[in-house]
């Protein structure tokens, strides 16, 4: 599985995974930078810790 992000020509952020490439959520540009903001300071890491 991968993601796939776009900017659409709205300005909106479009995000689909390749397993299920018909199924696409939306968000702002705004939500989505605070979203990579998040990754990038590890909010989310406690979702992968036990993933191995």
């Amino acid at each position: 599985m991968a993601l796939e992000v776009t900017t659409g020509e709205d300005g909106m952020i479009y995000i689909r995974e390749t397993d299920e490439p018909e199924v696409v959520a939306v968000t702002t540009p705004e939500k989505w930078d605070a979203f990579v903001k998040g990754v990038k300071a590890g909010e989310f890491d406690h979702f992968v810790e036990d993933a191995e």
